[in-house]
């Protein structure tokens, strides 16, 4: 497949049918435009195809065929990438790219209709209602577009006239060079993935991963499941693996110091107290969680009752 980018042909293979940010960022080496949420909600992939913003992670890139793309690399002596560094309208700059090539698009629109005036907050807001920065510089963004739009940064200043930019490395950031540890790629470097259980409380028996490098992190006991419930796994850090309680078929209606009930093969202490209100199903609500005793010293505990 054959299409433009930021000026340049440029020639790749798609038939495994990528998204255009998998293209962009791992065949062409613009790491700019950044994989975020991979559903279309942050914005931070945007890209221009032909001059329209599109979020790259939805788009399959065969739709980019003999397409004009443009990505944040392209921007990078726009009036609006300058304005982003001059107004500092960003912090960590993860997401800056994307907001810059929005921008970008929102200015010519702009500047094609009302010339160099400066467009309100709520036109802004709309232009980029679908870009989130997590570090909050909303205010910034807002400025930096008001003053790309209304000519503030239309002439790029040399030599002694450029002033100082609040952060030094906002060149970098808002055209596209700043390197994360996701845009680092060093020769030999493994990708892992975390597997975790679908189930709620599982006993693991296997695991297996066939040829590739495998870390197990499950407990000694293999029990996975949350924590704090009488029919999870117990919390003994030195005991032998035990089978799951089932959960107990009758809980204590109101305090005292030491109430039991009977769940499983061995008895589980547990302090509970009760509200004056009950819920649908006639059980007594707890106002807060118990303490289990683990099997192994369930004697320390005392006995449960006859």
């Amino acid at each position: 497949m054959e299409f433009e980018v930021n000026g340049a042909r440029r020639t790749v293979d798609v038939d495994d049918d990528p998204a255009a940010v998998e293209v962009v960022r791992d065949r062409l080496g613009l790491t700019g435009t950044k994989l975020v949420c991979a559903g279309g909600v942050c914005g931070a992939c945007t890209i221009q195809v032909d001059g329209e913003p599109r979020v790259s992670c939805l788009t399959p890139a065969a739709r980019l065929a003999g397409r004009r793309v443009t990505t944040v690399e392209g921007l990078a002596t726009h009036p609006v990438a300058r304005a982003f560094a001059g107004e500092d309208a960003l912090q960590c700059g993860y997401c800056t790219p994307g907001f810059v090539v929005e921008a970008a698009a929102f200015f010519e629109r702009w500047r094609a209709e009302h010339g160099p005036t400066r467009p309100g907050r709520e036109q802004i807001a709309a232009a980029l209602a679908g870009h989130l920065c997590r570090c909050g510089a909303y205010e910034g963004i807002f400025r930096a577009v008001a003053a790309a739009c209304a000519g503030d940064y239309d002439t790029a200043p040399t030599g002694r006239q450029a002033p100082a930019v609040p952060r030094t490395e906002a060149p970098e950031k808002t055209g596209g060079s700043a390197r994360y540890t996701t845009d680092l790629h060093p020769d030999g470097l493994l990708e892992g993935v975390i597997i975790r259980s679908p189930h709620a409380h599982a006993h693991v028996r296997s695991l297996e991963a066939g040829d590739l490098p495998f870390v197990p992190l499950l407990p000694p006991t293999a029990w996975c499941g949350t924590s704090g419930n009488p029919s999870r796994r117990s919390r003994h850090p030195t005991g032998p693996p035990h089978e799951p309680r089932p959960r107990a078929s009758r809980w204590t209606t109101r305090c005292s110091r030491r109430p039991w009930t009977q769940a499983g093969p061995a008895p589980v202490r547990a302090r509970w107290c009760t509200r004056t209100r009950r819920r649908g199903s006639g059980r007594p609500a707890p106002v807060r969680p118990p303490s289990w005793c683990p099997p192994a010293g369930a004697a320390t505990c005392g006995a449960p009752p006859p």
